[in-house]
């Protein structure tokens, strides 16, 4: 352990205490203080740090200036020293202890962290999202990874449950059911996983139980939104009879199975219009564009009006990450002021991708489509009339504007929450109050198949008038 006067650092449990409380800390700022501690007064320069800390990454500078005024804000004043030109400096501590052997959950975190970085296509502006994933797993054996498509749920879900079972010596066995739609083609796909088999010509829940037995695996279900009640039966079924099988399931909308705990993942952050280049650096869309353009060998400069360009095509696709994905292919035939002025015409456009994609994943138009879909008529009808709201409205408001003689008020407000555990509406909560918004690829989606119904003037023409009637229902 080592002591900063208020600051200990445990560099094996990869923790900060301040005052004796543990300190949040990012994956990349926590690497860049062990680096510090390491050096023991030394010098660490600014390629140093590029080179240890994103082996793997492109980025700027200013992303590592970031992460110094953090540290500087948790250690305090006088303890980190900037070489100007150079690198960074920090204090010898003021008091050293030998290191001890981290609890499981320090050595969880660790590991997820490990992995992290050892990917050679990283998870980008996850760091967060996976230290608490990992946790979940660590106290619960039924965990959905929910939110909208495109947000990188496999991405999360896979390396977090490689990294947990690595940690724990278990198994782990990935089973996609994107191309599944019956209980007796997923039960199969399980147990060819599993290299088990049925014990009649059909497969049953028990014939999987029976091969999964008593391993100590984690079973990574992977998007269930097509086959939602054959994979809540399945995992209960499991859970049951396994003490030690770890489930973790991504889906577009919760299984509702019996001891399922969810974590909803949203798109990435997005810097302000406001914000200042080290700001916009920093936020997980544009760290993303970036790292996509790298690994596939394009360059594009970081200077003030190519980043506010980048910046304002990431804004406009929601920090989506596979949008953002398919926009740098794009950028990189098209430059990002091209790039942009298409993307004001129509964002449903993009496509494009990995070659082994699955189909819904090689367009953002059928990303949407996979969703929409599975969506009953009245909610289909819904998600249409909803187009007309550019920004957050609240249930009021919505039902003012969408209900009419073919959707009742109550029938409308069951398909809003409806398409808001499905993962097509956004939930904002700001105190006791919510409100709802579209993703841009959604929105973008809903209009079109508004316009194709006709309803486009009618329920424009609505929601300019209730706008005016009641603006509280309606964001300024």
């Amino acid at each position: 352990m080592y002591v900063f006067d208020r600051v200990a650092v445990s560099l094996d449990g990869r923790q900060v205490f301040r005052d004796g409380q543990a300190q949040p800390i990012g994956a990349r700022a926590f690497d860049i203080l062990e680096l510090l501690i390491r050096s023991a007064g030394k010098l660490v320069t600014k390629d140093e740090i590029m080179r240890l800390v994103w082996p793997t990454t492109f980025v700027v500078e200013n992303n590592i200036q970031v992460h110094i005024s953090a540290l500087r804000k948790l250690f305090g004043d006088g303890w980190i020293r900037t070489v100007p030109g150079r690198g960074y400096q920090l204090r010898t501590p003021s008091q050293m202890t030998a290191p001890h052997a981290p609890s499981q959950e320090l050595a969880a975190a660790k590991a997820v962290a490990g992995v992290i970085t050892q990917r050679s296509w990283p998870l980008v502006g996850r760091d967060d999202d996976a230290n608490t994933l990992y946790e979940m797993l660590q106290r619960g054996s039924l965990v959905t990874v929910s939110g909208p498509g495109g947000v990188g749920k496999t991405r999360l879900a896979l390396s977090v449950a490689r990294a947990w079972a690595d940690s724990n010596h278990f198994q782990v066995c990935h089973v996609d059911f994107a191309g599944h739609s019956t209980q007796h083609s997923c039960l199969l796909a399980v147990l060819e996983k599993l290299g088990g088999a049925a014990g009649s010509n059909a497969p049953t829940i028990a014939d999987v139980v029976q091969t999964v037995g008593d391993r100590q695996i984690v079973l990574v279900f992977d998007n269930c939104e097509r086959v939602l009640q054959a994979v809540a039966s399945l995992c209960e079924c499991i859970a049951a009879s396994n003490g030690h099988a770890v489930i973790l399931t991504t889906s577009r909308e919760p299984l509702r199975a019996m001891g399922e705990r969810v974590h909803s993942i949203s798109p990435l952050t997005l810097p302000e219009e406001n914000a200042g280049e080290a700001e916009t650096l920093a936020s997980g869309a544009i760290s993303m564009f970036f790292e996509h353009a790298r690994a596939s060998g394009i360059r594009f400069p970081a200077d003030p009006g190519t980043l506010n360009v980048i910046a304002d095509i990431c804004r406009r696709l929601g920090g989506l990450p596979l949008a953002i994905e398919l926009a740098v292919a794009r950028a990189a035939l098209l430059g990002v002021q091209g790039l942009l002025r298409e993307l004001e015409k129509s964002i449903l456009w993009l496509s494009g991708g990995l070659r082994t994609a699955h189909p819904r994943q090689k367009t953002l138009r059928a990303t949407v489509e996979w969703s929409y879909a599975l969506l009953s008529e009245p909610e289909c009808a819904v998600l249409r009339r909803l187009a007309v709201f550019p920004r957050t409205f609240n249930l009021a408001g919505a039902c003012d504007v969408i209900s009419c003689a073919d959707i009742g008020r109550d029938a409308a407000l069951t398909s809003v929450l409806s398409l808001a555990k499905k993962s097509l509406l956004t939930l904002h909560t700001e105190g006791p109050v919510k409100s709802y918004s579209l993703l841009p690829v959604e929105r973008a989606y809903a209009i079109e198949r508004l316009m194709e119904s006709g309803e486009w003037p009618c329920f424009r023409s609505r929601y300019v008038s209730s706008k005016d009637n009641a603006p509280a229902n309606f964001a300024s």
